[in-house]
């Protein structure tokens, strides 16, 4: 299958999400379901069809740390339709529009299922092309009835509902132009995104460590630049498909909004007592959270929090608007520490319309030092066991999205821990003893969406009935096409020992620049030993990719 003369052998899935949607609520199982699954930035377009968030804004790193000289490279690439991109647009285009989508794609069904993907460069016949064909390859390994059918549009304002005949659409991460096209959603756009914010968890009641929610007064002030003072009016640049924020050392009516804001946030982050997790509303990747362990950190985040160019929070309060502020985008969540956790988990499940949970694994997370995701790791064997430790919490958590009106995959990340302090009372099942032993159970991150581990129990009859009982799953960086990564690993592919989620090699214009891909891969093992051994040839000779 594909390009390469590898036998790769066919991959049947457990279950697919077309199927779990139809569980989730039986009542609509008959209307045809599409999905939208890919990533989103709120700091700049990622391309001339796909604009920038402004109303449901999300921290990404892109947001958190683009500088001033990027969204000038944005203004300039928008200004000549003939150029195309900036590089950093395509950078993150790449992975937002072809590796999160493919990734979820690879599990989300058969044909009658439209998958919409969006073009990273569109007008583009070669690269729109080519889009396609690498989603192709991915999905050519699936089974055919479990192949998903994948639509390409130009951006989300030009998704053809009625022409697919989708009645339902089901979406990953919330995008403002789905909201203006009124389409079918299975969910509401802003009480998906209510669901995935951290003050919505910090006051959900759910057991997660103390935390105190920093919530901003208002919005910015609806006052044009040249109206506002000197200072903005020298430094407002027509920034076309970027973001525009308030420049320090305004004087007007903006400027003294937003100070008064960022005086009351770093306050309190000055006045709390370290160690603590600071975390801004909407995070993607790991992105948007600091763990602040001392007071060197702490000091660390006041000055990443108010740089003059690149400081977190003048960027995100510029954003608040008064089309949003009821959303509050802008607030913050100051969190304990969880301390001496023994194990990180991702437990994912379905929440049905009732408000019930369908368990589906607890995978182990991998976090890189600077806090991001970068893959997960399951056991098969010891499923039913974490099932049992987990049950509550997963059920209690279930019915906290149910609720609100939820359905659909929900993924949390649990830390565990034996420090319990003295007179702590846990919200309700927050305390297990399913070990023999009495350990706490933390939320400490809420995904009300697929989540990059959901694949991992999907894949479970694939990797089991070849002897294998662990997988992992995790995104990487190659110097090198497709076929060469195949070829360096044809025993494990044609094994079915290692299998490709999704994969985008960059063909630019330049063909004298050395080929480089990105991609998510999934590899099994026998055992925890076996599966890291294969683990770690593969990451020395690839990088890794974060969001």
């Amino acid at each position: 299958m594909g390009s390469t003369s590898i036998n790769l052998p066919t991959i049947r899935l457990d279950t697919t999400l077309t199927d779990l949607y139809k569980l989730a609520d039986p009542s609509t199982a008959h209307l045809r379901l599409g999905l939208v699954l890919c990533g989103v930035n709120s700091a700049i377009a990622l391309t001339h069809s796909f604009p920038r968030n402004k109303k449901y804004l999300y921290q990404d790193s892109p947001f958190n740390n683009i500088h001033p000289s990027e969204l000038k490279a944005v203004a300039d690439a928008a200004s000549n339709p003939h150029k195309g991109t900036s590089d950093l647009q395509r950078t993150i285009a790449l992975k937002y529009l072809s590796l999160l989508p493919q990734r979820d794609a690879f599990i989300a069904g058969g044909p009658q299922t439209p998958t919409i993907f969006f073009n990273v460069q569109p007008g583009s016949a070669e690269q729109e092309a080519h889009d396609a064909h690498e989603a192709e390859q991915t999905l050519a390994v699936l089974s055919p009835e479990q192949r998903p059918r994948f639509v390409f549009c130009s951006g989300p304002a030009e998704i053809p509902v009625k022409e697919l005949g989708i009645e339902r659409l089901a979406v990953k991460i919330m995008l403002d132009d789905l909201e203006k096209e009124g389409y079918p959603l299975v969910v509401g756009l802003e009480t998906q995104w209510f669901l995935n914010s951290k003050a919505g968890l910090a006051e959900s009641g759910l057991p997660t460590p103390r935390a105190e929610v920093v919530d901003v007064e208002g919005y910015v002030p609806p006052v044009t630049p040249e109206k506002c003072c000197e200072v903005c009016k020298e430094e407002d640049l027509s920034v076309k498909g970027g973001m525009k924020y308030i420049p320090t050392g305004c004087t007007g009516k903006r400027g003294r909004w937003v100070d008064e804001q960022m005086r009351k946030i770093v306050g309190k982050v000055e006045a709390k007592q370290a160690p603590f997790v600071f975390k801004t509303q909407q995070t993607f990747g790991g992105a948007g959270t600091w763990v602040v362990s001392d007071e060197a950190k702490k000091r660390d985040l006041v000055k990443e929090l108010t740089d003059d160019e690149t400081g977190v929070l003048r960027k995100l309060l510029s954003q608040v608007t008064a089309k949003n502020t009821q959303m509050k985008p802008g607030s913050v969540v100051l969190s304990e520490m969880v301390r001496d956790p023994l194990g990180d988990y991702g437990v994912t499940f379905l929440v049905g319309k009732g408000g019930e949970a369908h368990f589906l694994a607890a995978s182990e997370q991998m976090i890189n030092e600077d806090n991001a995701w970068i893959g997960s790791t399951i056991n098969y064997a010891r499923q039913e066991r974490l099932k049992e430790k987990f049950e509550a919490i997963m059920r209690q958590t279930a019915e906290w999205v149910g609720k609100h009106g939820y359905i659909g995959p929900v993924g949390i990340d649990i830390l565990e821990t034996k420090h319990i302090p003295r007179g702590e009372q846990l919200q309700r099942n927050g305390v297990s003893s399913a070990d023999g032993q009495k350990t706490a159970h933390y939320i400490v991150d809420l995904n009300v969406r697929t989540s990059g581990s959901l694949a991992l129990p999907l894949l479970k009859g694939h990797f089991t009935s070849r002897g294998m009982t662990c997988a992992s799953s995790f995104s990487t960086a190659v110097k090198g096409s497709r076929k060469e990564f195949m070829e360096t690993w044809r025993e494990e592919f044609e094994s079915g020992r290692m299998l490709i989620m999704a994969w985008y090699e960059d063909n630019t214009s330049d063909r004298e620049k050395e080929v480089k891909s990105i991609g998510d891969v999934v590899v099994g093992g026998k055992d925890e030993k076996d599966l890291q051994d294969l683990m770690k040839r593969v990451r020395e000779r690839t990088e890794e990719v974060t969001f």
